[in-house]
This record gives structure tokens, C-alpha cells and sequence, in this order.
């Protein structure tokens, strides 16, 4: 997966743990489930909440299970609407969220750059939109990529676009890792 932004994406965290995937008819390890810890202090976290990311594109290093690092992560399809007051930042539990890992959080933060913003009408009756950005969630910086219907976004955003400096919300995303660097 490619993502323009990627070299701004910056997730402090510790990888706490790797679950193995099911046994590839190849005799690979497919999917691997990795349990990230973010670390940094700023932003909403309940207590104990992991991430649950799975590794589709086989990025990490499964040696480096325990070691802190910076993950470099996407939250892709996801639905996306603007915040209202008050405006936060950070990572909550999706509904039903009882404790240690979460695989569909509810990501709340600051549009920090707009890497793709395109509306397109085809064949369908109405707009698409297809959308890159990376967002500030006071634990780090994130990305998103998504398509969504304009005509939607647009009634639910009450403008065009969403700008550096908006806040949003994103709900029912899948979590990419497009790297982990463990530090020094």
C-alpha cells in the first residue's frame, strides 16, 4: 500500500505482542494480529486500551515484539464527519469495547495535511469522494484514506472539504500498518 503522507505518519507506541495468523496453504504465517500500546501521554486513551492491528502487508518485524518504536499507521474505509464542540483528539473504544484490544477505535483528531482530496462523478448518479489526510490525534499522527458519497459529506460537513485545521471523526475504519520502526 502506498500512502503519499506516510513519511509524516508517527505513532509512539510499544508492540506488545503478536498474534500469529492461521498457516498459509503455502506454509507462510498469514495475517498476523499485532497489540500495539501507544505511549505518548497527550489525547484521550482509556486505560489498557491496545490496538489491534493486523499486518496485511507483512511490514513488521516479528522480532521486535516488546520493543518501543513508531508505528506507521492508516485507518482506511472509514466514515468520516466533522466534530462539534468540544473538540478532541486521541482514540476511544468502538460500542461494546470491553477492554484490553481494540480493532475498530473511534479516531478523534486535527486534519494536519490534505494528501488527496478528489470528487468524482462516473457512472454512478451521484459524487464520490476519495480522500487522503493525516490527522493529529494528540498520541501521534495518523492517516486516512477513504471514499465516501460527496453529496453525504458534504450535508454532514457543511462545506465542500475538510481543511488543515478541522476537526473530525472517523468510526469503522480497518487499521493498516505501513511500518515499525523500533528505537534505537
Amino acid at each position: 500500500m502506498r500512502f503519499p503522507l506516510l513519511d509524516k505518519l508517527d505513532l509512539p507506541c510499544v508492540f506488545e505482542q503478536l498474534v500469529p495468523g492461521e498457516p498459509h496453504l503455502d506454509g507462510r504465517r498469514y495475517l498476523p494480529l499485532l497489540l500495539l500500546r501507544p505511549t505518548r501521554p497527550a489525547g484521550i486513551l482509556p486505560p489498557g486500551m491496545l490496538l489491534a492491528v493486523v499486518d496485511r502487508h507483512h511490514r513488521v518485524d516479528e522480532g521486535d515484539v516488546g520493543r518501543s518504536g513508531v508505528a506507521r499507521l492508516v485507518f482506511a474505509l472509514s466514515a468520516l464527519r466533522v466534530q462539534s464542540a468540544p473538540l478532541r483528539q486521541g482514540l476511544a473504544p468502538e460500542p461494546g469495547w470491553r477492554g484490553g484490544a481494540s480493532a475498530n477505535p473511534v479516531v478523534l483528531g486535527q486534519v494536519v495535511e490534505v494528501g488527496a482530496w478528489e470528487v468524482t462523478r462516473g457512472q454512478l448518479p451521484y459524487e464520490a469522494l476519495y480522500a487522503e489526510l493525516s490527522l493529529d490525534i494528540g498520541l501521534g499522527i495518523v492517516g486516512t484514506r477513504t471514499s465516501l458519497t460527496a453529496s453525504d459529506l458534504e450535508a454532514e460537513l457543511g462545506k465542500a472539504r475538510v481543511e488543515p485545521g478541522d476537526y473530525i471523526e472517523l468510526t469503522r475504519s480497518r487499521i493498516d500498518i505501513l511500518g515499525f520502526e523500533p528505537a534505537a
